[in-house]
């Protein structure tokens, strides 16, 4: 019982720093989100526990040996074991976060009052960044001074002036908690919570005035492939689609106009994307460096390149195909003066780059079968689609918020609890665990 309320608190930590990914007092990496460190610790302390993999899970186990097999034969031929460290190291990270994620899933069916804890926690996690989002929006919509800048570098190293990125490394990382976090709110209120409506309210408005580009993309995608994946409500879902394309459309380019924003985020919502490509640094990365990963793939069909290699071929595929680019000074840097820092910014095309159709049919193998763990709930399917096009502009294994939803997706965290739980019971044992505590 002590162990397993250890775990349950490391866990719950977690999601209480889910919104911290990139602090300035860490330096190991670009991305850097404190919720892995507790994640690792409690994957450690299921050793002891009699934790096991579900069935499906035989594909994403097979994949990890494969990938770092395949990455240490790989880094002999190039002569270059730092790159498959990395690789190795952020690819055990997902793990860990994979099983504790599976393993908290599964307890609150038994122990519903767990549910409450990770309630509680997701609010502690989501008000401070969800506060300072706001105020962030005044600084860009309202006063224009950048007050809130020192603030916001207090959380992370690299602060954006007048862009919505809450307490996070990047605006679109901020785009990502939002909408990750979002789900769980939802369901959670639905589920009883009522205290989270207020802050869902507000991650919402925030997510429609943040101008991000990508958390649309995102949203939109995830919205298709809902409707793609399932047969329930698909003309209500077809509705909100087709709102929420309007939205983007038309209504975003009214708000930037009615509140006279502008940068070179609102140059996007133009929707000329030839133009876009030729302009935004950002735009042609989110959209090249993924196509070099699957021209890569065409080039090393069955094996790949091997994890943590797909910089090896990017300069001369950039050169080839897209020196256009060079015009940009970060893409100008990484193919002259650091060609190893270089990433696909996308998970899908990393596994096809890296991995080759091997790697890439053993990771999907275990994403049909997660798929298939949603069984009729629609917010576990929603959760699905939003996993797989949030990786759309992020490409690594220690992404935290990809793991704690496919987990919870696998354990059953969104399957009806039986009606006989009543909330009595529930609360009473929330008093009970936090007496343990």
């Amino acid at each position: 019982m002590v162990l397993r309320n250890l775990i349950i608190m490391l866990f719950l930590f977690s999601l209480a720093v889910l919104t911290y990914d990139s602090l300035p007092y860490f330096h190991f990496s670009v991305y850097r989100p404190v919720a892995m460190f507790p994640m690792f610790a409690a994957s450690f302390l299921l050793l002891f526990c009699d934790f096991r993999f579900r069935p499906g899970d035989l594909f994403f186990i097979a994949f990890v040996i494969y990938s770092i097999g395949h990455s240490l034969v790989a880094a002999i031929g190039y002569e270059d074991a730092g790159s498959s460290l990395k690789h190795v190291i952020t690819l055990l990270f997902g793990l860990s976060m994979y099983r504790v994620s599976v393993y908290i899933a599964e307890e609150t069916k038994t122990d519903p009052a767990l549910k409450g804890w990770i309630a509680k926690s997701l609010l502690i996690g989501f008000i401070p960044p969800v506060a300072i989002g706001f105020i962030q929006l005044m600084d860009a919509l309202v006063i224009h001074s950048g007050f809130s800048l020192p603030l916001t570098g207090l959380f992370s190293e690299k602060v954006y002036r007048g862009r919505i990125q809450l307490l996070s490394g990047e605006p679109s990382w901020g785009a990502i908690h939002m909408l990750s976090g979002g789900i769980l709110m939802f369901y959670l209120f639905k589920q009883g919570f009522r205290k989270h409506l207020v802050l869902l309210i507000g991650t919402a408005v925030l997510l429609v005035l943040s101008f991000s580009a990508y958390a649309y993309s995102v949203l939109l995608t995830a919205l298709l492939i809902y409707v793609l994946i399932t047969s329930k409500n698909r003309g209500k879902m077809l509705l909100v689609l087709a709102a929420c394309v309007l939205v983007v459309g038309v209504g975003v380019p009214f708000l930037l106009e009615a509140f006279h924003v502008s940068g070179y985020f609102t140059d996007r919502f133009q929707f000329d994307f030839n133009s876009l490509i030729k302009t935004d640094n950002s735009f042609f990365i989110r959209v090249v460096f993924p196509a070099i990963g699957f021209l890569e793939f065409a080039h090393h069909p069955l094996f790949g390149v091997g994890g943590g290699f797909y910089y090896r071929d990017f300069a001369e595929l950039l050169l080839k195909n897209f020196n256009d680019g060079l015009v940009f000074k970060e893409v100008h840097d990484l193919v002259f003066d650091t060609p190893e820092m270089a990433t696909s910014r996308n998970l899908l095309s990393k596994v096809f780059a890296e991995e080759g159709l091997i790697g890439a049919a053993l990771f999907f193998g275990f994403m049909i079968s997660a798929l298939r763990s949603a069984g009729a709930s629609p917010y576990a399917k929603f959760a699905f689609a939003l996993c797989v096009s949030l990786v759309m502009n992020f490409d690594s294994y220690s992404f935290v918020n990809f793991w704690l939803l496919i987990g919870f997706i696998r354990g059953g965290f969104f399957n009806e609890q039986p009606a006989a739980v009543a909330v009595g019971s529930v609360m009473q044992r929330m008093k009970g665990m936090k007496r343990i505590a």
